[in-house]
């Protein structure tokens, strides 16, 4: 099995703490995202916690994470039990696999 090469590793922004402090004020932002502190977690080795302490006591602050809505329209099935996001997909075919003998089988 072939590992994979990791894409972010290469950065040298997540290299260390110092270094993507550096990258944020070159870049003029005053926030980190949760994707940024779990990405330097993930390169230094050390817990989000750890990492969030030391990023805020630069000066930086963790951005709000925004919720997503889901907009409801005047047809829209109150239930949303068979259509739409989150919907119970009651499908899966006649059973005639089981009854068969054939379930588990490929091709």
């Amino acid at each position: 099995m072939v590992a994979k090469k990791n894409v972010v590793g290469s950065l040298p922004e997540y290299s260390s703490v110092e270094a993507f402090v550096e990258f944020l004020i070159d870049d003029e932002r005053e926030e980190f995202t949760a994707v940024d502190l779990q990405t330097l977690s993930f390169e230094l080795r050390t817990s989000i916690v750890t990492l969030r302490v030391a990023l805020e006591n630069y000066g930086l602050k963790l951005a709000v994470r925004g919720t997503t809505s889901l907009p409801r329209g005047f047809n829209a099935n109150s239930h949303d039990r068979w259509y739409g996001p989150g919907a119970c997909k009651s499908h899966g075919g006649s059973g005639h696999e089981q009854i068969a003998g054939f379930a588990g089988r490929r091709g």
